[in-house]
């Protein structure tokens, strides 16, 4: 029961049953069974009396003792806790992530960094004149053998279904979370801008900001973890982000990004050049096709 309720979410959920059956009960114990009873046997009015007053009595004390459990529960224990939030809360929790002066990502591609995070703390520095910092932690495109695996791993998941990855794919959709990274640097200068590129992969994605931390998977009808700052696992969690990041390749922040309403295929295939990429396996067709991407910014897990 107090780990039930060290979840916020069960908590209320908890609280909000346990009362409306209480109120019920006692309605039924206060006001339904003095109506009726004169037209009830006795001995059934006792029974019916003594079933409902053990059924309060019994919520009552549930009550109590779990809430006696869930105070006394240890501090150190409440501040290690993470708490699993259903695939429906997924988005109102990402949405709190983002309203912060600081984010880090860590993940496959960033698709979802690219068309909800970074507008968004870009857009919050304009109207706020503060900077905003985010740092994004991407697969290395030009490594080879870990977007091979990447792309069988992406096939062989259920989200991967129907999609098709293969290694030109990924490295179109690396790219365009790159090119909107640094168009949204141009666009907005008080957005500072750090992009990182890894040589593996995990089935995980990493949204911290400086008030929780949600880890969630590819797949959206799957639940996600999520934990307070402050706490035990927030702070392993940045230091890890903050470990990931100075063993990456960081991209050269001093490139400047093309402005939204100059993209074009010829412009991001100079622009990523100049980044030091390997371009051999893509066409003019595939950097037309990462313009568009990035003009669309659209959400491809639908919160």
């Amino acid at each position: 029961m107090d780990q039930i309720l060290l979840s916020k979410y069960a908590r209320r959920v908890f609280f909000y049953i346990t009362g409306i059956s209480f109120i019920f009960l006692l309605l039924i114990r206060l006001m339904l069974i003095p109506g009726i009873s004169p037209y009830l046997n006795h001995e059934y009015v006792i029974i019916i009396n003594t079933i409902l007053d053990g059924l309060i009595s019994t919520e009552v004390s549930t009550v109590i003792i779990a809430s006696l459990a869930f105070w006394l529960t240890p501090r150190v224990v409440k501040k290690s806790q993470m708490d699993i939030i259903e695939p429906k809360e997924i988005k109102d929790y990402l949405e709190r992530a983002r309203d912060t002066d600081e984010y880090w990502f860590s993940g496959g591609t960033g698709s979802f960094t690219r068309s909800k995070t970074i507008p968004k703390l870009a857009n919050d520095a304009r109207f706020s004149n503060f900077s905003k910092k985010i740092v994004i932690i991407l697969i290395n495109p030009d490594n080879d053998t870990v977007c091979t695996n990447y792309v069988n791993y992406r096939n062989r998941i259920r989200s991967g279904i129907n999609q098709n990855w293969d290694y030109k794919k990924l490295k179109k959709t690396i790219f365009a979370t790159i090119v909107a990274a640094y168009s949204w640097k141009r666009e907005q200068p008080l957005l500072e801008l750090t992009i990182g590129l890894i040589n593996h992969y995990s089935m995980f994605r990493i949204d911290l900001s400086t008030k929780l931390l949600v880890i969630t998977k590819e797949d959206t009808s799957e639940p996600a973890l999520m934990c307070e700052k402050d706490t035990f696992f927030f702070k392993s969690y940045l230091e890890d982000l903050r470990l990931s990041l100075r063993q990456s390749h960081i991209l050269n922040e001093n490139v400047e990004g093309i402005p939204f309403n100059e993209l074009s295929g010829e412009k991001i295939k100079s622009f990523i050049i100049s980044l030091g990429f390997n371009i051999d396996i893509l066409d003019d067709d595939d950097f037309i096709e990462i313009a568009e991407i990035v003009k669309k910014g659209e959400n491809p897990y639908g919160y």
